[in-house]
């Protein structure tokens, strides 16, 4: 049962929030509309994230575009034993990526007072307390760093997390999808090196196993996966099998369970299973939330959880399953939390520094 006690914040490790916007909602279940609204089977809004308590969400720059190309359709599906309703290709990574930033720092100016950028310690304390909402900007894929030193001009524009890859291959690392498992290149190493220097979180969502490997072998801070789940119970490349999940184990790093890709049934019972097998297998300090919110293109979010004010019935099922409340604040936002004060250490503006 729940205690009397207000349910924990949340730190959602994924969200593409500015795909809502630049793709004009396309491929999602509901339509366009400002975001200071509380909008009827929207998965997010600021009404939503205040009544759900949300604090940081990891917000999505996501560079791809979508396409006609019955070849990638093909990968896709297979991928996701699931048939592909569309096709993405990387293209113009750079303005497209430039655009996805915009918007999110437009929703700051259009809603200063609940929404900020996370920049910095402060700001991350700020948002732990609720107030304001924070988007801490994470990239994607690196399909648009031509460059390792690349990294270092999207941090002085506000990234503080990049995820290596989607779902096809470039020139830092394998993706879960490749047909050719060869893990982190060389510029891949440097890539991890310079993130760490910075103190930008690697996120490690839609890697091969290999890479997985390769970057837990090299980084000396804690990576995240966020939004993957346990192969064991949906065996498909984009889940992780126990090895993967053992590694992220000993770096200290964490894995957000997706609202999707979850078993035979999509919906809130078969998320808690999958929550219970990593929990009971790894522990509590490797778990967190990665919802995939505004990402669930061409499909649905899973009944039970149409919306983040759905989150905290999740917690509930859960502490009847047996988690202790201690867990479920480590589910809702502590282990986040801690990967990214680790992180935050580092955080410092380098524009002006003399050490380029």
């Amino acid at each position: 049962m729940m205690s009397t006690k207000p349910f924990p914040i949340i730190i959602d490790l994924h969200e593409d929030i500015s795909y809502y916007y630049v793709s004009g909602a396309s491929g999602l279940e509901f339509g366009l509309e400002e975001f200071g609204k509380d909008m009827p089977a929207r998965h997010g809004d600021i009404p939503k994230f205040r009544k759900s308590r949300v604090a940081i969400i990891f917000s999505s720059i996501f560079c791809l575009l979508s396409t006609i190309s019955p070849r990638i359709t093909e990968q896709l599906t297979r991928g996701y034993s699931v048939k592909a309703a569309r096709a993405w290709v990387p293209r113009a990574t750079h303005s497209t990526s430039l655009e996805h930033i915009k918007v999110y720092y437009r929703l700051v100016e259009l809603h200063p007072r609940d929404l900020s950028i996370i920049l910095t310690r402060e700001d991350v304390q700020r948002s732990i307390n609720l107030e304001k909402i924070g988007f801490l900007l994470a990239l994607e894929g690196a399909y648009m760093l031509e460059d390792v030193d690349d990294l270092k001009l999207y941090y002085n524009m506000g990234v503080r997390s990049i995820q290596l890859m989607w779902n096809f291959d470039n020139r830092y690392a394998a993706s879960c999808m490749s047909s050719k498992d060869y893990g982190l290149t060389g510029e891949g190493e440097e890539l991890v090196k310079e993130a760490n220097r910075l103190g930008v979180i690697i996120d490690l969502a839609h890697a091969s196993k290999n890479t997985h490997l390769d970057v837990l072998n090299i980084s000396r801070l804690p990576v995240i996966n966020s939004h993957s789940n346990a192969r064991r119970l949906k065996d498909i490349p984009r889940n992780l099998d126990d090895e993967i999940y053992e590694e992220i184990k000993k770096n200290k790093g964490v894995v957000g369970f997706i609202f999707g890709m979850i078993g035979d049934n999509e919906d809130i019972n078969s998320l808690a299973d999958q929550i219970m097998y990593v929990y009971q297998n790894f522990g509590p300090d490797i778990i967190a939330i990665g919802t995939d919110y505004f990402g669930l293109i061409d499909g649905k979010a899973p009944k039970g959880l149409e919306d983040v004010t759905k989150i905290p019935k999740l917690f509930e099922i859960l502490l009847d399953r047996g988690l202790k409340e201690t867990d479920i604040e480590k589910l809702a936002y502590k282990n986040a939390l801690r990967i990214i004060e680790e992180h935050a250490k580092y955080w410092r503006i380098h524009t002006h520094s003399q050490e380029w």
